[in-house]
């Protein structure tokens, strides 16, 4: 009985380990999958810091932004933006409509003082049609906007611009200069809606500017 016993112990003993293997595949799979969250959860986390950094990137960049367009007169949303005013300190001199012995005809622009080489920027969006020389006004810069509407920047001392090239709102396109028929350094500006100038501080108003 005794060796009856023993073997029987023995026989049984293998049925005890038995379950052993399931118990380390259980382990490992819960292992794998503990694993698995954790690489899915720092993804995420590396996504959303992606994220946040490329949205802090922008404020930054609109905040900057919202500085240079309130230098030029914009003080709204940079989003809102449609034109600005073309130098960042003037003094308004002869105005649209004018005539007298400085003028060949009618004064069909805005004069805006300023000091020689002082940064001038385009008023609004639009493509570069002509940089060039042209007799009384001097060194002229002519930005056609989308309507098509011309805006002629006169007297320039020089340009920073090219024709064909796209500028944007508040971009420098040249300096303030004293060229052509001019008695001092000055910007000539010019808005052209349909061939003909109107007066640019009506237009400069109506896109909510207080030139």
């Amino acid at each position: 009985m005794v060796v009856g016993i023993a073997i029987g112990l023995s026989l049984a003993a293998p049925r005890a380990d038995a379950a052993a293997p399931d118990i380390i595949v259980q382990q490992s799979s819960h292992q794998g999958a503990s694993l698995e969250l954790a690489q899915q959860l720092r993804e995420r986390q590396q996504s959303l810091m992606a994220l946040n950094q490329r949205a802090d990137a922008r404020d930054r960049a609109l905040i900057g932004r919202k500085a240079v367009l309130a230098t030029y007169g914009w003080t709204g949303d940079p989003d809102d933006v449609t034109a600005v005013l073309p130098l960042a300190s003037y003094r308004v001199s002869a105005g649209f409509g004018l005539t007298g012995p400085l003028w060949e005809a009618e004064h069909g622009g805005q004069d805006f003082g300023a000091s020689l080489g002082d940064t001038i920027v385009a008023v609004a969006a639009g493509t570069v049609t002509e940089v060039a020389y042209s007799g009384a006004y001097g060194l002229r810069t002519i930005v056609t906007l989308p309507d098509g509407t011309e805006v002629w920047y006169c007297h320039q001392a020089d340009v920073s611009v090219y024709a064909g090239q796209l500028v944007d709102v508040a971009a420098p396109i040249g300096t303030v200069g004293s060229t052509g028929n001019s008695t001092g350094p000055h910007l000539h500006l010019e808005v052209r809606p349909a061939g003909s100038p109107v007066d640019p501080m009506d237009w400069l108003r109506a896109a909510g500017l207080t030139p």
